[in-house]
């Protein structure tokens, strides 16, 4: 108690430097319980190369399982998946070997040491390589385990030419025994181009380690030359196996290549009433006939499709379809499609011959009815199209078409050019497009092309007599794992003697959520006052005969942040013009915006705001000097599924 009285009559201070010793005690001892927790844990925080002069560190640090932690994960301390391990390092040490082993430093020397970084348990990892002189092929030969004939079919070919020019195992190269599968890969297609099914491939090398060189054979085993003779076809079949065997593009009593049989199963791949196709050839018979084997799964003869989405511009949107992928038995699609949405409604039939000369042609006709409502106009038309379309290869396909419309059309302004508010006009024109595309992948990459030119009233079946040509250009670049640089130019013209001006439909308009997107859907151009009762009520587009737009967009993924997750900035431009005349007085505008995307499992959720660089007073919405609209017509907000270009 005397004790207790005591501290109690202790100056408030004392307290106070009490209570501060007390607390920062307790800290130190948790920051040296925590120090020591790490200390025990040693933690590798960098790896090196050294005496690596072929190969740079980024590509040997993909072959080895020791790494490092990331600036991020360093700063928020994520180090427990980068623990040293030094049986791990050790069995770098002959991963790195072996890599350079099979590239023909087969002198090379590996070592590592272990340092260590201001704090203790951080440790460097550095790769001693002493590389050594490579070995060098000194000269290649190449021989045949065939007939005369057979030699002279094979060495006269193109493919074994490509083959001979472009192998790895030049004189002079280093001798990568690495590389053996893939020279075996391309002697062994160059014969089976040339009808040599069961070729084979067998390479030796006398290495001499005093010079340093090596002397390479690539003896070429052709065996018999193949003909396809017949079709072993396996599934339940609602169509005749005639069908597929026409589907396949091979011919009874021609030579056999390995590209005809990738074409073959990509054709049956690619049908629309085969849901699973494979095509082989069986082992070796002792003759020079070839049984083709084909392995078929269909799809349901019948199905029926939903689809619903929404976005910016068409809000709520949604589809229905229905099909029957085999009309008596023909292997013919005939579908009918109805489609909604706040802008168009649409009722359409499509009938399709999948062959009409060959695999790579095919035949569609399209009757439809279409109501369709724009800020510009609104129309009725009730028409049809017949297309011809051509798969000259899997990247590049060709069309000509013939649309015929019946069209009711009502302008939203009366102009001039177009004194009544209701125009009814027939169109009848012939259509030819091209796609060309680099990449194969569902993904973006590589170049895209897609012209087009339209005669319009050949016949003279048509109100408007015109032609008009557009060409649509983009180029995906993949900067690195993450980001992507996409670019776009859109460019079209229409050429036309009517004096009365052609209707809007025909028309181009330009901007909206995959245009230029500081603009709303189609208001990026030449507009006109919309004058009721003596007031301004706003300006409506009536777009132009030339047009341009640009787009350039970076795109990069926050998967490894949060899945699914990516953003966008970009700068798009873009004009419409009435006439060549008026493109000194219309200069190109411009658009800058970012957005974020998510992918989703119907494809990617795009957010995009985008804002007008340089707009015109019909775009901010004055008229005659009195500011009708407000900061908000500078932005333009758009939601969508899909990318914009």
């Amino acid at each position: 108690m005397i004790i207790n009285s005591h501290l109690y009559r202790l100056p408030g201070s004392t307290l106070i430097i009490l209570a501060f010793l007390t607390v920062n005690f307790v800290c130190s001892s948790l920051i040296f319980a925590q120090t020591n927790a790490e200390e025990r844990e040693e933690v590798v925080w960098k790896v090196e190369f050294e005496g690596n002069e072929t190969y740079s560190g980024m590509v040997l640090r993909e072959i080895i399982a020791t790494d490092r932690p990331s600036i991020f994960n360093k700063i928020l301390g994520r180090t427990s998946d980068y623990v040293l391990r030094e049986n791990e390092i050790r069995r770098d040490v002959i991963r790195i070997s072996r890599y350079y082993e099979r590239r023909g430093f087969d002198q090379v020397n590996v070592n590592y040491r272990i340092e260590e970084r201001r704090k203790e348990w951080r440790k460097e990892v550095v790769f001693e390589i002493e590389e050594g002189e490579p070995l060098r092929i000194r000269d290649v030969n190449i021989t045949f385990d065939a007939s005369d004939e057979s030699e002279e079919i094979i060495r006269s070919s193109r493919d074994f030419q490509r083959a001979l020019n472009r192998h790895d195992f030049q004189p002079g190269s280093r001798y990568q025994t690495i590389r053996s599968s893939d020279v075996e890969g391309l002697f062994i297609r160059a014969m089976e181009e040339s009808g040599y099914a069961y070729a084979e491939v067998d390479i030796t090398a006398d290495v001499d380690s005093l010079t340093r060189s090596a002397s390479v054979e690539i003896l070429n085993i052709a065996g018999p030359r193949k003909t396809f003779t017949s079709f072993d076809i396996e599934g339940d079949l609602s169509v005749d196996e005639r069908i597929v065997e026409r589907e396949t593009g091979i011919r009874t009593g021609e030579i056999f290549s390995r590209s005809r049989m990738q074409s073959a199963q990509r054709e049956l791949f690619n049908h629309h009433l085969f849901r699973f196709a494979t095509i082989g050839i069986p082992d070796e018979p002792a003759d020079s006939t070839l049984e083709v084997s084909i392995r078929i799964r269909e799809y349901p003869q019948r199905s029926i499709q939903t689809t619903i989405g929404f976005g910016r511009e068409e809000l709520l949107r949604g589809q229905v379809s229905w099909q029957h992928r085999n009309v008596n038995q023909w292997a013919h699609r005939f579908s009918t499609t109805g489609r909604a949405s706040f802008l168009e409604q649409r009722i359409g039939v499509d009938y399709l011959i999948p062959y009409v000369f060959n695999t790579h042609s095919s035949f569609v006709s399209s009757p439809y009815v279409q109501r369709r409502d724009e800020q510009a106009f609104s129309l009725f038309r009730v028409g049809f199209s017949n297309s011809l379309i051509y798969q000259y290869s899997p990247n590049m396909t060709g069309s000509i078409s013939y649309e015929l419309t019946f069209t009711e059309e009502q302008s939203g302004v009366a102009e001039s050019a177009l004194p009544d508010t209701i125009l009814n006009y027939n169109t009848g024109s012939f259509v030819i497009s091209g796609y060309y595309g680099t990449g194969l992948s569902r993904n973006e990459e590589g170049w895209v092309v897609q012209p087009s030119v339209e005669f319009s009233s050949v016949f003279s079946e048509g109100t408007y007599t015109y032609q008009k040509a557009t060409l649509d250009i983009r180029r995906y670049t993949e900067i690195s794992s993450t980001l992507m640089l996409a670019k776009r130019v859109q460019g079209g013209a229409i050429f036309t003697t009517e004096d009365a001006g052609l209707p809007s439909n025909i028309r181009f308009f330009s901007g909206g959520t995959n245009s230029i997107r500081g603009w709303s859907r189609q208001t990026l151009g030449p507009k006109v006052a919309l004058i009721e009762d003596g007031e301004f009520k706003g300006y409506v587009p009536i777009g132009g005969r030339k047009h341009l737009n640009f787009n350039i967009e970076l795109r990069q993924s926050l998967h490894s942040l949060i899945r699914g997750f990516g953003i966008a900035a970009f700068l798009d431009g873009g004009q419409v013009w009435r006439s060549l005349e008026d493109i000194e007085d219309r200069p190109v505008q411009f658009g800058v915006g970012g957005g974020v995307r998510y992918d989703s499992p119907i494809g990617p959720v795009r957010v995009d705001v985008g804002y007008k660089v340089n707009p015109m007073d019909e775009d901010l919405n004055r008229f005659n000097g009195v500011d009708y609209g407000g900061s908000m017509n500078r932005i333009g907000i758009h939601f969508s599924i899909g990318q914009a270009f």
